[in-house]
C-alpha cells in the first residue's frame, strides 16, 4: 500500500507510520493532536471548522470539554513544530471559526503495507474512542449471565435501552476512564447510587411520562430493573446500607412524608423519621440530594426543617436508638442540602445554597466549625467523596468537578457534561444526564379572555425563562443559559437579533426588569456568592452594584415614576420586599409579612407582589401604605414569577387543574381561565409577560424534560 510523506520545512510527517520527524529523529506527539495535525494537512489549505474537527476526531456525541480538547491540541502542534502562535508559519487561527493549514502540501509517495488511503477520514487512524456498539459482545455475555441471576425469584422490568445520545463511549488507553450509558429508558432518572461493592445500581424513574417517582435497582452492565418501590409518591436519593442489604430512600406523600428503609431486593418498607418535605421542595430535592448511610451503619445524615420557618440543616438520625442531633445550622433564606458521610465516617461533606448558588462545607460527624471548601458562585447539583477521602467530586454549571479535602482550586474533569448528582464506589462513577429545554412561547392576546394558537418563540436547547417587554414593546430582555451559565439577554419584540447583555459566568444572574424610559435595565446576580442587585444601560457597558449588604438581595423592579427600586432582601431574617432610590441609596421596608418578587400597578397606585419562594397567593399593598390585601390565593407556591399586571387585572399561572393561564379582573374579581400550557411549566423562575399593547403574551414551559444515567468506569 502506498504510504502518505509530507515535508513540512525540517519535519516531515510519515501518516502511515503515524510519525512525525524532524531532522531523522522522531518528535513525540499525543494521539489526538497528531490526528488533528494529519486533518488539517491533509485538508491542504482548506479551513476546517471547530465543529468539523469535533465530528472527525471525537464523533457527534461527546461528553468532554471538545473546545478545551481542540485548544490544547493546538497548543501541542504548535509547541512540536517549534511554532510561535503569534506569527504562526504553519497553522492559521480563524477567530471564532477554525483553522487551516499555511503552507502548500506536496505529497510523496512510497511503499508501505500499512496507513490509510490519502483521503481516508482521520478517525480510521488509531484512536480511543470507541462507540456504544463496539462494547455489545462483552455487554452481551455480561447481560446473558447477571439475567439468570436477577430471575431468579425476583420479578424484573424490562427496559428499552436507548443509545441515541451516547453513540461515543470516552475510551483511550488501558485504564483510563471509559464512559457508557448504564440507564437510558424514556423519562426521567435521578439520584443515582452504586452498591457497596459498585456491582448494583440503586435510582428512581418516572416509569417514561408519569407525575411519580419510584425506586429500582440493577445490576450493573445489564437492562433488567427491579421496581422496589409503587406509591403514587415523590421517591428519592436512594442510599446503600454499608453491607448493600438495604437501602434507604426520602419519599414525599401526603401524610406519609419521611425516610424509609427497604430491603434492596425488595419486600416490606418502613418508615424511621418522619420529615417536612413537601412537593413543592420535589425542584430542589431532584437536584441537591437529602440522605447519606454512615460506613458504619449506624447514622443517616440527612436534610430537612427543624419547623417549617427556619432554613434545611443537616441532621444525623441514629437508627440504633431513633434519636436525632442537628449538625449545621444555615442562615434563614439558605439551607444546607447534599449531606455526604467521608469513607473513613469522621466527616461529612454538604452544600449550603443561597439564592441558586451553593458552596461546598465540611464538618466534623462529631461537631465542630464548618470548613468551607469552594470559594466560587455557581450552581452545584450533588457531591460524592472519592474512595481514597482525598477530594470530592461535584456537578457545576453544567460538568463534573472536584475539588481537595483541604479546599482549594476546583479542578474540572474531562467527562461530566451536563451532569449532576455524582456517586462513587472504588473505580465506578454514575451520575446523572439532564437533557433539560425549557423555552419561552408566545400567544396573541385577542382579549382578556381569548388567546391565539401558540408560537415557540425564543428557543435554543438550554433554558431561557423570565421574558420582559421593553415600555415600548419593541424589545425583550430574558435570561438564558445557552453560554453555560444564566445571563441577560436581549432581542427584538419578533425574536431576532438577540445580544447578550450580562458576562458573570459562571454566576446566577437573571431577573431583568425594564426602567421607565427603556434605557436601563435591574437584575439581580451572584458574583461573591450572595445575591446584589445591578443595573445596566441596555446599549451595553459595565453593570453598576446597587446593594453591599452581606443579605441576600434579589427579584429587583422599577417604579413607574423611574424614582424607586424594589427588590426583595433577607436582610431581616426572612425575604421582604424593600425599595431604593434608583440611582442607589438607602432603602426602606415596604412588606412587614413577607414579600418577594413584584410590581407596581401600571398607575403606580399598588404594589403587586408573591410572598416567597414557597408560598402560595398573589398580594397587593398601597404604595402609599396601609394593609395588604390578598387577590389570588390560587397561585401556586414556586411559581411567584408566573403572573403579570395590567391596568384592569392580573395575568397569572392557573394550576387547580390543568396548567395554564387565567385572568384576574380587578374589579370584579372575576377569573375567566385563557388557555392550557402545553407542557408544565418550570418553579422557581420567572416566566409569564404581557406586552404594554396587551396583545401579546409570553410564557416559558418546559419543551423537554429528561436525563440518563451514565457510568464511568475506570474513574479515579
Amino acid at each position: 500500500m502506498s504510504s502518505e510523506i509530507v515535508q513540512l520545512g525540517q519535519f516531515v510527517l510519515d501518516v502511515s507510520r503515524y510519525e512525525l520527524t524532524r531532522s531523522g529523529k522522531p518528535v513525540r506527539m499525543e494521539r489526538i493532536p497528531m490526528d488533528l495535525l494529519i486533518l488539517l494537512v491533509r485538508e491542504g489549505g482548506r479551513l476546517v471548522g471547530r465543529e468539523e474537527i469535533i465530528e472527525r476526531l471525537w464523533g457527534k456525541d461527546v461528553h468532554f470539554d471538545t473546545d478545551n480538547g481542540i485548544n490544547t491540541a493546538i497548543r501541542k502542534i504548535r509547541r512540536a513544530l517549534g511554532e510561535d502562535p503569534e506569527k504562526p508559519q504553519y497553522i492559521e487561527t480563524v477567530l471564532g471559526k477554525g483553522y487551516r493549514f499555511k503552507v502548500p502540501i506536496e505529497w510523496a509517495t512510497g511503499n508501505s503495507d500499512k496507513g490509510p488511503s490519502p483521503n481516508a477520514d482521520v478517525s480510521s487512524t488509531p484512536s480511543g474512542i470507541g462507540d456504544a456498539a463496539s462494547a455489545q459482545p462483552v455487554l452481551g455475555q455480561r447481560l446473558s449471565t447477571t439475567r439468570n441471576i436477577v430471575l431468579l425469584g425476583l420479578v424484573v422490568c424490562a427496559l428499552t435501552p436507548s443509545f441515541v445520545y451516547y453513540s461515543h463511549s470516552l475510551r483511550s488507553k488501558a485504564g483510563d476512564p471509559v464512559v457508557t450509558p448504564a440507564v437510558t429508558n424514556v423519562g426521567e432518572k435521578y439520584t443515582p447510587t452504586l452498591s457497596p461493592d459498585g456491582q448494583h445500581l440503586a435510582f428512581v424513574w418516572n416509569g417514561g411520562a408519569g407525575p411519580h417517582f419510584n425506586l429500582y435497582v440493577k445490576v450493573v452492565g445489564t437492562e433488567e430493573s427491579l421496581q422496589l418501590t409503587k406509591q403514587p409518591s415523590l421517591d428519592f436519593n436512594p442510599v446503600w446500607s454499608p453491607d448493600g442489604r438495604y437501602i434507604a430512600f426520602c419519599r414525599i406523600l401526603k401524610d406519609a412524608t419521611g425516610i424509609y428503609i427497604i430491603p434492596a431486593l425488595g419486600g416490606a418498607e418502613r418508615r424511621v423519621r418522619n420529615t417536612l418535605w413537601d412537593d413543592q421542595e420535589f425542584d430542589q430535592v431532584f437536584r441537591f440530594g437529602r440522605l447519606s448511610w454512615s460506613r458504619d451503619g449506624k447514622l443517616l445524615a440527612y436534610s430537612d426543617r427543624a419547623s417549617r420557618s427556619e432554613a434545611a440543616s443537616i441532621f444525623l438520625l441514629s437508627l440504633d436508638s431513633g434519636e436525632v442531633r442537628k449538625l449545621t445550622s444555615a442562615p434563614r433564606a439558605r439551607g444546607d442540602f447534599s449531606p455526604e458521610f467521608s469513607p473513613d465516617g469522621q466527616t461529612l461533606a454538604f452544600g449550603r445554597d443561597s439564592q441558586g448558588v451553593q458552596s461546598i462545607y465540611a464538618i466534623p460527624v462529631s461537631g465542630g466549625e464548618e470548613q468551607r471548601l469552594t470559594s466560587d458562585t455557581a450552581q452545584k447539583w450533588g457531591l460524592a467523596w472519592t474512595p481514597d477521602g482525598r477530594e470530592i467530586v461535584f456537578a457545576n454549571v453544567g460538568w463534573l468537578w472536584k475539588v481537595s479535602r483541604r479546599g482549594g482550586e476546583p479542578e474540572k474533569l474531562q467527562f461530566g457534561q451536563d451532569g449532576f448528582q455524582p456517586s462513587i464506589r472504588g473505580n465506578r462513577l454514575v451520575y446523572v444526564h439532564l437533557k433539560f429545554n425549557n423555552n419561552i412561547w408566545k400567544r396573541g392576546l385577542n382579549s382578556s379572555v381569548s388567546a391565539s394558537p401558540p408560537d415557540k418563540f425564543i428557543t435554543s436547547t438550554r433554558m431561557e425563562t423570565g421574558p420582559q417587554f421593553s415600555p415600548d414593546g419593541s424589545k425583550i430582555a430574558f435570561e438564558s443559559t445557552r453560554t453555560g451559565a444564566y445571563e441577560v439577554w436581549l432581542c427584538r419584540s419578533d425574536g431576532s437579533s438577540l445580544m447578550q447583555l450580562t458576562h458573570f459566568n459562571p454566576s446566577v444572574t437573571g431577573t431583568p426588569r425594564w426602567s421607565p424610559d427603556g434605557q436601563q435595565i435591574v437584575f439581580d446576580s451572584r458574583p461573591a456568592g450572595n445575591s446584589d442587585i445591578f443595573v445596566v444601560d441596555v446599549q451595553g457597558g459595565a453593570p453598576r452594584k446597587l446593594t453591599n449588604e452581606p443579605s441576600n438581595e434579589g427579584v429587583p423592579s422599577w417604579s413607574r415614576d423611574g424614582r424607586w427600586i424594589y427588590f426583595a432582601s433577607d436582610r431581616t431574617g426572612g425575604w421582604e420586599v424593600w425599595r431604593m432610590p434608583s440611582p442607589g441609596g438607602s432603602a426602606v421596608q415596604v412588606t412587614r409579612h413577607g414579600g418577594f418578587a413584584g410590581f407596581e400597578s401600571p398607575d403606580g397606585r399598588f404594589f403587586y407582589y408573591a410572598k416567597g419562594l414557597t408560598i402560595p397567593g398573589l398580594w397587593r399593598i398601597s404604595t402609599y401604605g396601609g394593609d395588604e390585601v390578598e387577590l389570588i390565593s390560587s397561585l401556586e407556591a414556586g411559581y411567584w414569577g408566573y403572573w403579570a399586571v395590567v391596568e384592569n387585572g392580573v395575568y397569572y399561572l392557573d394550576t387547580t387543574a390543568k396548567p395554564g393561564i387565567a385572568f384576574f379582573d380587578i374589579t370584579t374579581h372575576r377569573i375567566t381561565r385563557l388557555f392550557d400550557l402545553e407542557n408544565r411549566p418550570a418553579r422557581q423562575v420567572p416566566g409569564l409577560a404581557v406586552s404594554p399593547d396587551k396583545r401579546t403574551i409570553l410564557y416559558t414551559q418546559w419543551d423537554a424534560s429528561d436525563s440518563d444515567i451514565i457510568l464511568v468506569e475506570n474513574f479515579r
